[in-house]
């Protein structure tokens, strides 16, 4: 009803179209109107998408930029690191290098193999019974200055007779072996607390393999080799002193010593562009933790030997250095 056909001329050939009436024109006329109002409606909601879009491109791209810069460890790092681990290096040095010197030293001073026993033995008990001594001077100086004050012991003894040399070199070796990882491991970051460490014991390696170089470098010298292979252990020793002059204390014992502020600000010099915030607060409550148990009954090893994870941790830590030692190496070395 009210259709009409129409003429359509295409090619010279003739076909019939419908042509739309006016009742199609009026309702599709209708469905444009409510299409484009519907367009208009639906419109603030896009660009309220748009916008959240928006915003949470941006808050993806803060947090990458954040977990980036957390990412990047400073160079300071490695440098505090490599200082330190000269403590290691001397530490492998020290061991190494007696049983060279001990070739020349008992044809020059006539020694007997009691007293070739004695000495070397002595130097170990000596640095022993100091590394037991340097936690106690940790707690109360700290971790940098211990390094310092045994360095400077070393590098003024070392020109003494031989006797005094022993006598106080072996305590310095002892107590900066003992400071050395305790200091690395409360200045790395988290992530790469076990790879810092771990460069001490490389250091103490290369230390004794240095060591072996130069015992045999210097052993065709008849007369006074021996004193060319201890001296030149003086050289790590003030590289390291030089060095600490430049670092800093540890933040860990700072914030146990109630310097809260300056421990903040070693925090932010050794992480760089990284938040500190979230590490300051994991020491901080480390520590309270450490003063609550403190207070309990009897000195600390006591309460080491009778806390069974502690326990059981302090047995295979001390199992481990023991094979590692009665297997033979100091036999060898």
């Amino acid at each position: 009803m009210g259709e009409r056909w129409k003429k359509v001329s295409d090619g010279g050939e003739r076909s019939l179209i419908k042509a739309p009436s006016s009742g199609s024109i009026s309702s599709q006329g209708a469905a444009a109107a409510s299409s484009s109002s519907t367009a208009g409606a639906s419109a603030p909601s896009t660009a309220a998408a748009a916008s959240s879009s928006t915003t949470n491109t941006g808050d993806l791209e803060r947090a990458a930029r954040k977990q980036f810069q957390q990412d990047v460890t400073p160079a300071f790092v490695y440098v505090l690191a490599a200082f330190s681990a000269l403590g290691g290096f001397l530490f492998g040095y020290d061991t190494g290098v007696i049983s060279g010197a001990m070739l020349l030293l008992k044809r020059e001073l006539d020694l007997s193999a009691m007293w070739q026993e004695l000495l070397i033995s002595s130097t170990v008990a000596a640095a022993a019974l100091s590394a037991l001594l340097g936690g106690f001077l940790n707690g109360l100086f700290g971790r940098r200055v211990c390094i310092l004050l045994a360095k400077d012991l070393f590098c003024t003894s070392s020109q003494e007779p031989l006797n005094r040399v022993l006598c106080f070199v072996s305590p310095c070796v002892g107590i900066a072996s003992m400071t050395v990882p305790v200091y690395i491991a409360e200045a790395s970051p988290p992530h790469l607390r076990g790879q810092l460490v771990t460069v001490n014991t490389l250091f103490i390696t290369g230390g004794q393999f240095t060591a072996s170089l130069i015992d045999g470098a210097f052993s065709y010298m008849r007369r006074d080799g021996w004193r060319y292979m201890l001296g030149l252990s003086v050289l790590p020793a003030v590289l390291q002193f030089v060095g600490f002059l430049f670092l800093p204390e540890s933040p860990r014992w700072l914030i146990q010593r109630g310097l809260t502020q300056k421990a903040r600000r070693v925090l932010s010099q050794i992480r760089g562009n990284q938040n500190i915030d979230e590490e300051y607060d994991s020491i901080k409550n480390s520590v309270e933790e450490e003063e609550k148990d403190s207070g309990g009954d009897g000195p600390v090893i006591w309460r080491m030997l009778t806390y069974p994870p502690t326990r059981r941790a302090l047995a295979v830590g001390c199992g481990l250095q023991m094979f590692q030692q009665l297997s033979g190496i100091n036999t060898v070395m």
